[in-house]
């Protein structure tokens, strides 16, 4: 019986061992994803810095061209987070309210070019998420350091 009982707790023992192992292993691979998007949230800023801003063009083309240009240093950066969250529901939505931001600011852009063609006025609307709120709120809460990117992106005008 001794035996026995000494044989459950060394079981119960090595459970939970393997339990904390877990947990701090979960823990170390999320420091590693918030670094890496950090990183990426970083070399985003640096790839927008260097186009010029929509609102700097003098005409509605150079303008839409502006707002493509943007959009083009967005997309290794969502690629990027999109790798980091691989099977992760919480990389999935963010990957997706950007995706979305994108595609509002594809709209935009081929609103001005019609536009430049005599057509109705452009604007640009954020999308919502499911639950009503702006995209780009969400977007700037998840990761702060993306935030001033985000800020730019939903101000195509700017």
């Amino acid at each position: 019986g001794a035996v026995l009982v000494v044989l459950l707790l060394c079981t119960a023992a090595g459970l939970v061992i393997a339990g904390f192992d877990r947990i701090a292993d979960r823990g170390e691979d999320r420091q590693v994803r918030t670094h890496q998007t950090a990183d990426a949230c970083h070399e985003l800023e640096r790839r927008l810095n260097r186009v010029s801003p929509p609102g700097a063009a003098l005409d509605l083309r150079r303008r839409a061209a502006a707002v493509r240009d943007e959009n083009a240093a967005v997309r290794p950066f969502v690629e990027q987070i999109d790798s980091y969250g691989a099977g992760h529901d919480r990389y999935a939505r963010w990957v997706e309210w950007w995706r979305q931001l994108v595609a509002a600011r594809i709209s935009y852009a081929d609103g001005l070019d019609r536009q430049a063609a005599g057509g109705e006025p452009a604007f640009f609307l954020a999308p919502q998420t499911d639950g009503g709120r702006s995209v780009t709120e969400r977007l700037e809460d998840a990761t702060p350091a993306c935030a001033a990117s985000v800020r730019r992106l939903a101000a195509p005008d700017l």
